[in-house]
């Protein structure tokens, strides 16, 4: 039982120091990037006008994802490192659900400076 007990706390200390470094202030200058305090697909309990959903990618890579809307029909965006996605109504529909995909995303641009294409693969 202690055994058990002592793999609990621990558990716990890392979901709480781990949510505790995710809500540290940077200073205006500093160039490291902090981690945002959640990943992936957050419903908005309160929609914000038309926005009622946001995808939060919390790695350093260009990641395709693929959301589903109310009434089932699906899509894929691209995902830049580090970066947010909105999502807004449509009418009565709203997107429910959003997910990594393991299919990668078109890209455009230099090596140095790459960007999501406009066209994103059906996968």
């Amino acid at each position: 039982m202690n055994r058990r007990l002592a793999s609990a706390a621990t558990a716990l200390g890392v979901l709480l120091v781990s949510s505790a470094v995710g809500m540290i202030d940077r200073a205006a200058g500093s160039t490291a990037k902090a981690m945002p305090a959640y990943c992936g697909f957050l419903e908005l309990a309160e929609p914000q006008g038309e926005l009622t959903a946001r995808y939060y990618h919390c790695g350093k890579h260009f990641i395709l994802i693929r959301f589903h809307w109310s009434q089932g029909s699906t899509g894929t965006r691209c995902i830049e490192p580090w970066g947010t996605d909105n999502f807004y109504k449509d009418g009565p529909h709203k997107v429910v659900n959003a997910y990594y995909i393991k299919t990668p995303p078109n890209l455009v641009g230099p090596v140095d400076d790459l960007r999501c294409a406009l066209s994103q693969p059906r996968a």
